[in-house]
Formats: structure tokens, C-alpha cells, sequence
């Protein structure tokens, strides 16, 4: 898998094709993060999520996808791509999400969190007027009661609270 790994950071598409034709990896499995920090234990996450933060352009995760990873995985708890997406500000890999047929404006996450709520924690006004767009609900809660206006109070994003009380008004 780590030669694989290396060729996504470089984005080297065609050495990925190469790779991904020998059908040899399972890419839906999860890879080790932080083995460069000689640590007692690694963290491990899904090679989806790994690729989207470690910002793998947009052909190299749609090569992925096409050759059997999962866009629609979810963890235990909920997370999935538009999620890791949002938190990075990959507004490619929503797009890409939204060409597969994931509904950008639900959750699965236990705790409601949206993916409107998150990009509002974040002040990610491209990204909050990007879920808007696609029907997004504004006033939405979580299962705590939340709103995006209140992550936005919570979180002291002054821009995010403006931009949410704007459409509010």
C-alpha cells in the first residue's frame, strides 16, 4: 500500500492507474498516519478520509473511486467524506460526492451535526452558502438542540454569525 500512498502525494496519476491495475490493494481499508513520529501507536483512518486531508487532487481520488472506494463509507459514529471534506474545505470532493449521489444536506453522524453546521464552526462561507444552495436548512437542529447560528455564537466565528443572521432576518 505505501507505494501507493507515495504516488498520491505526488499525484502522479499515471503511476496510480499502474498501481490500481494490478488490483492488489483493498482500498477501503484504513493506512497508518503518523509512522514519520516514531510513535508508540499509530492512528488509523480510512484511505478515503487519508486522501481528502492530505489533499489528493480531485482525478486521483475520482481514480480511487473508480477503481472500488467506497465515497459513501461512514465510520461507527457517522463521519464520512462530505464530513472530512467540509472540515478541509474540499469543495472538489463535494462536488465529486454530489456526482455519486451522496445527499450533501443530511447527517449520519449520532450527534446531528450537519454538514452545514460543520462548515459554519469552520466561518467556511463558500461552503455554508454552497450547502445552502443545494437545500441545506438554515435553522436546522441537532440532536443536542443546536443550530448552525448557535455553532457559530459557540465557536466566536463573528463572520459565520453574520452571514447566518443576514439570511435569518
Amino acid at each position: 500500500m505505501q507505494d501507493l500512498l507515495e504516488a498520491i502525494e505526488r499525484d502522479s496519476l499515471a503511476q496510480i492507474k499502474r498501481l490500481l491495475s494490478s488490483k492488489k490493494y483493498d482500498l477501503n481499508s484504513d493506512v497508518e498516519i503518523g509512522t514519520e513520529y516514531d510513535l508508540d501507536e499509530y492512528d488509523e483512518v480510512p484511505l478515503l478520509f487519508w486522501a481528502i486531508q492530505m489533499g489528493a487532487s480531485i482525478e486521483a481520488i475520482e481514480l480511487l473511486v473508480e477503481n472500488g472506494m467506497k465515497l459513501d463509507y461512514t465510520t461507527r459514529e457517522g463521519l464520512g467524506a462530505v464530513d472530512i471534506a467540509t472540515k478541509y474545505s474540499r469543495l472538489d470532493v463535494l462536488k465529486l460526492c454530489k456526482k455519486y449521489g451522496i445527499d450533501l444536506t443530511k447527517t449520519k453522524r449520532r450527534s446531528g451535526l450537519t454538514p452545514f453546521m460543520l462548515a459554519t464552526s469552520f466561518s467556511d462561507i463558500e461552503l455554508m452558502q454552497f450547502f445552502i444552495d443545494e437545500g441545506a436548512l438554515v435553522d436546522e437542529k441537532d440532536n443536542f438542540g443546536m443550530s448552525a447560528l448557535d455553532y457559530a455564537n459557540k465557536m466566536g466565528q463573528t463572520k459565520a454569525k453574520e452571514f447566518l443572521e443576514k439570511i435569518l432576518s
